[in-house]
């Protein structure tokens, strides 16, 4: 799996505190992922159809942010797109339009957390997140399932970008 060496620097802090998730719906704090303009169409699915987000809409081309220490010129296109959550959090992708020289890293395709970039969200109504997982035909590293210690149930999906999502729901107790 490859993706830009600065997503993985990228990521943004996510906020400890974040509304209540509705049914069938992940839910975190705002978090800004760095991709490729080739990845857009992708993550528009994944982030809109598949985790439930309000999309935006279509971000426009700006060039003159140059972040040569990213990876990217003065010249060179960047789009903003933003996906919101009905509990507020919000998740943002900064498009650089492709370039050949762009530095890419190699994340491991193996789903394991260790030394890769995972991101961890709590949801209510898991199990329609999956069933949409799987009719987009989103990379399942482990499907709805009980975690190992039996009090949650958690399903790990790879985003477009090449992040690992642990998304998991508390079973209640009584």
């Amino acid at each position: 799996m490859r993706m830009t060496a600065i997503a993985v620097a990228g990521l943004l802090t996510m906020s400890i505190q974040s509304a209540p998730a509705a049914d069938g719906e992940a839910n975190f704090a705002r978090t800004t992922l760095i991709a490729r303009y080739s990845e857009l169409a992708q993550s528009v699915t994944f982030w809109r159809d598949v985790m439930g987000f309000e999309y935006s809409g279509d971000p426009q081309p700006r060039t003159g942010s140059a972040h040569p220490q990213l990876g990217w010129d003065e010249g060179a296109t960047t789009y903003f797109a933003s996906f919101k959550s009905a509990g507020g959090s919000t998740v943002a992708i900064l498009v650089v339009d492709d370039q050949d020289d762009y530095p890419v890293a190699d994340l491991t395709p193996s789903g394991a957390a260790y030394g890769g970039v995972v991101l961890v969200h709590t949801a209510v109504g898991l199990e329609a997140i999956y069933n949409r997982a799987v009719e987009h035909g989103v990379d399942i590293v482990k499907p709805y399932s009980p975690s190992p210690t039996g009090r949650s149930m958690t399903v790990f999906l790879r985003a477009p970008t090449g992040q690992l999502l642990e998304i998991y729901e508390m079973i209640p107790t009584d």
